[in-house]
């Protein structure tokens, strides 16, 4: 049952959501996070807050002295840059070198993790298990990509090939995930054709207008594979359209989403208790 959220009071905590963009958009992290909370009924409030990049370590540094700011979530472009603010970067964080979420513990120390990955995580395992035998191809080694990549790895799939436009940046990603997982084995490609692998994911944009091309020939994908998208809107992409078409099962953009906003949030601390600890959060190192 919902509890509502408690009225504000000078114990209230403040998260924010660093963001930049010249275009008016809606931001839908901050409602989700806001709709958390008060079926949480948690004591605080999530703000959006839009920062230029110039301003944005002067702004965040800042945050440390002010009491009842408990953490922020970080938009593009600030992930890098606030990364290397932070205190202690955990594992996700530091092998893709950027933040989406960062704790303020009660000393003041910055503690950094990024979720992009771990929400896709989640998505997949309500499908099916992920551990060493698992083979995945990864369409896309741009920010989304990394942090997917990184975080299977990280979470025992034993087999990942990325394949990307730009080669440089796929064999960078391997790099990244063979160092911060050694166990899984890593392969970069100009091209992949997606038999043979138990996950075929889409970490790239194309699918995002509702229109094509497709980033990967469907038809070649093995009957029992799952197929998954990173991109939200629509909810069934053209890639997802065509997956379901052959008879495939799929995991919807939207499905990483809720997973991840939902496991930041108990990183950042937002629980009833935290809240009435009044900064006292758990520690996650």
């Amino acid at each position: 049952m919902p509890h509502g959220r408690p009225p504000m009071s000078t114990t209230t905590r403040l998260y924010g959501h660093f963001a930049y963009s010249t275009v008016q958009r809606p931001m839908p992290v901050p409602a989700l996070m806001n709709v958390l909370l008060e079926r949480r009924g948690v004591d605080a409030i999530y703000v959006p807050l839009q920062v230029a990049p110039e301003h944005v370590a002067a702004v965040i540094a800042s945050m440390r002295h002010l009491r009842d700011f408990a953490g922020f979530c970080v938009t593009m472009p600030h992930k890098a840059a606030v990364a290397q603010l932070c205190d202690v970067l955990l594992p996700n964080a530091q092998a893709c070198g950027v933040v989406n979420a960062v704790r303020i513990d009660p000393d003041g120390r910055f503690i950094g993790e990024t979720f992009d990955g771990v929400g896709m995580v989640h998505a997949l395992t309500a499908h099916r298990a992920l551990d060493a035998a698992t083979r995945v191809l990864l369409v896309g080694a741009g920010g989304v990509g990394q942090a997917i990549a990184v975080a299977l790895a990280l979470a025992g799939v034993g087999y990942i090939a990325i394949t990307n436009r730009t080669q440089a940046k796929a064999d960078d990603l391997a790099h990244r995930v063979r160092r911060a997982a050694p166990a899984c084995t890593v392969e970069a490609r100009a091209t992949i054709a997606p038999t043979g692998f138990d996950i075929v994911i889409n970490a790239t944009s194309l699918g995002q207008n509702g229109q094509g091309p497709l980033p990967f020939e469907v038809s070649q994908v093995s009957e029992s594979a799952l197929v998954a998208d990173v991109v939200s809107v629509p909810e069934r992409t053209p890639l997802l359209q065509a997956a379901q078409a052959c008879g495939l099962r799929i995991v919807r953009g939207i499905e990483m989403l809720t997973p991840q906003i939902e496991t930041a949030a108990d990183f950042l601390g937002m629980t009833v208790h935290a809240s009435a600890a009044h900064g006292a959060v758990t520690d996650f190192r």
